[in-house]
């Protein structure tokens, strides 16, 4: 078996996926690293997902809708962590995804939401064939704390376990739980974010590479499981993170992570996604 190890650098993307279904478990698949399914068998994903109670994934698809003050004020009474009200220029707004609407279904109050999703996604998740009830949203002025954005993230775990402090968003991480590096989806390797000063202290580095890569594989070889090998791996490893927030929460964020005061590899990765929502006229 071939002992490899690879070096790249960190990288961002925005996940622009339209579709709910196609979105969703494109992001879901990167906890195991899997490929992107066709249409019909995100669907069955997504529908396993639901039915085994991993909610979280649905987290990561936000709707917007306009609705009457009688309505907002019944919402607002809820208090619900996964609903985000705003009133602007006195017009009242909702975001939410359907993480709380397959929790409460059978709570009338949240019914109304369910109605104003699109139509596929009430058919497959609800069973509902209903007209849309309030118009969906897809952009407004002074709605930061409404419209969420994801970037895909190819940053070490030692950023990560930076990133997942923040309350208000949503991951989804690769997991070393399941993912086995040996095998040939990985090009049987081990993959690590480039350090900042590899270059000075090359020799240090390329060395500690090696030896987590030959404990890794024998630990493997030796027939422990991927969640238990996964002890002898360090910070550096790459990992793969889904990050879903709002645009508030994001110049939070870029408010701690850019600083100088922050980790120089988390404010690296973090600038690149500031400078990509500044140059698409997000912030």
């Amino acid at each position: 078996m071939n002992r490899n190890y690879i070096l790249i650098d960190d990288s961002i993307e925005r996940v622009t996926i339209p579709d709910f279904f196609d979105r969703i478990a494109y992001i879901a698949h990167n906890c195991y690293q899997v490929e992107t399914k066709e249409h019909d068998k995100n669907i069955a994903f997504i529908m396993r997902l639901i039915n085994n109670g991993h909610l979280a994934m649905m987290e990561h698809y936000r709707f917007v809708i306009k609705v009457d003050k009688e309505y907002y004020d019944e919402v607002f009474s809820i208090g619900d962590p996964f609903l985000t009200l705003k009133k602007i220029d006195d017009e009242y707004y909702i975001s939410y995804s359907v993480r709380p609407l397959i929790e409460h279904r059978n709570d009338e109050r949240y019914y109304k939401l369910i109605l104003s999703l699109p139509a596929d996604v009430k058919k497959e998740i609800f069973s509902i064939d209903d007209l849309s009830l309030y118009p969906l949203i897809d952009d407004l002025k002074g709605g930061d704390e409404l419209f969420y954005y994801t970037y895909h993230l190819i940053t070490d775990r030692g950023v990560t376990h930076e990133i997942v402090r923040h309350r208000l968003c949503s991951f989804a991480q690769e997991s070393t739980r399941y993912c086995n590096y040996t095998k040939n989806k990985f090009s049987n390797s081990l993959t690590f974010i480039k350090p900042i000063d590899y270059e000075e202290k090359k020799e240090i580095y390329d060395n500690y590479y090696h030896v987590c890569t030959e404990t890794y594989f024998d630990l493997i070889e030796s027939g422990s499981a991927p969640e238990i090998a996964r002890s002898v791996l360090p910070n550096s490893l790459k990992a793969s993170i889904m990050v879903t927030c709002s645009i508030k929460e994001w110049k939070y964020i870029f408010d701690l992570r850019t600083s100088t005061h922050a980790h120089p590899d988390i404010r690296r990765v973090m600038n690149k996604v500031r400078d990509d929502m500044s140059k698409r006229g997000l912030i």
